[in-house]
C-alpha cells in the first residue's frame, strides 16, 4: 500500500517517511517521540504494553536499500520468511485499521460539533428572525406615526397660509387706519380740510363769554378807574 504510516502519539500525528521506531504490540513511533516516550519507561505510549525485552523496541529504516533488503531475510527457511512477511502485513493491517478509526473518530467528532453548531446556528435564525419581526413591526408603527405627524405638518402649514392671509389683510386695513389717523390731525389743525369757514371760526371765538368782573377787577389793579356801571345784559 501507498500510504505512509503516521506516529502513532496523538499529540504528534507525524507522517513517518525515513526512520521509525516499531514495537512488537504493533505500533510505530518517530524517532522525536521515541526517545522521549521510551527513556522515561518501557511502556508503550498507544496500549501500554511492557516492552521490557531488547528487541520489543527497533529502530527501522522505511525504505531500505537494495543490499539491506538483499541480506536481511538471506539464510532463512522459506516457513520464517513466510512468517515474517505475514507479521509484517499483519502489522501493516493494523496501522491501516488504527488509521482508519482515527479518521472515522476525527470525522464523528466534526459531525457532532457541525450538527451543534447546526443547532445554534438553527437558534441564533430563530432569534434574529424574531428580533426581524419585532423590528419589522416597529418599523410599520413608526411608519404610520410618521404618516400621522405628515398630516398635522400639512394640516399646520395649510392653517398657517390662512392665518397668514388672515394677518395681511388686518395688516393692510391697520395700515389704512394708520394713514387717516395720522391725516387727521393736520385737517383739524387748519380747519380748511374739514369744510368749515374762518368767519365761523372767529364768530364762535367772540361768541363765548366774558367775565367782565374779572377785566374790570384786573384794569383796577392797574391804576386805571372805570367810570360808570357796566350791565352784564348790555
Amino acid at each position: 500500500m501507498d500510504t505512509d504510516l503516521k506516529c502513532n502519539r496523538l499529540t504528534c500525528r507525524r507522517p513517518l517517511t525515513d526512520k521509525a521506531v516499531v514495537t512488537t504490540c504493533s505500533h510505530i513511533f518517530c524517532v522525536d517521540c521515541a526517545n522521549e516516550l521510551f527513556n522515561a519507561a518501557r511502556l508503550c505510549p498507544a496500549c501500554e504494553t511492557t516492552l521490557s525485552e531488547p528487541d520489543d523496541v527497533v529502530v527501522c529504516s522505511l525504505h531500505p536499500s537494495n543490499d539491506y533488503k538483499t541480506s536481511v531475510l538471506s539464510g532463512l527457511t522459506p516457513s520464517i520468511i513466510l512468517e515474517i512477511c505475514s507479521r509484517a502485513i499483519s502489522f501493516w493491517q493494523y496501522q491501516t485499521h488504527q488509521e482508519n478509526s482515527f479518521q472515522q473518530a476525527v470525522v464523528r467528532n466534526v459531525n457532532d460539533k457541525n450538527a451543534q453548531l447546526q443547532k445554534q446556528l438553527e437558534n441564533v435564525v430563530r432569534e434574529a428572525n424574531g428580533e426581524i419581526n419585532l423590528l419589522s413591526n416597529k418599523n410599520a408603527e413608526l411608519e404610520r406615526d410618521l404618516e400621522l405627524e405628515r398630516r398635522k405638518v400639512r394640516d399646520l402649514q395649510d392653517a398657517t397660509r390662512e392665518r397668514d392671509k388672515e394677518y395681511q389683510k388686518l395688516k393692510t386695513q391697520h395700515d389704512k387706519i394708520k394713514r387717516k389717523a395720522l391725516l387727521a390731525p393736520n385737517a383739524a389743525a387748519t380747519g380748511v380740510s374739514s369744510g368749515e369757514d374762518p368767519h365761523t371760526n372767529k364768530l364762535r371765538a367772540f361768541s363765548n363769554p366774558v367775565d367782565l368782573g374779572a377785566v374790570v377787577g384786573g384794569m383796577e389793579a392797574s391804576g386805571v378807574k372805570f367810570i360808570g356801571r357796566i350791565n352784564s345784559s348790555d
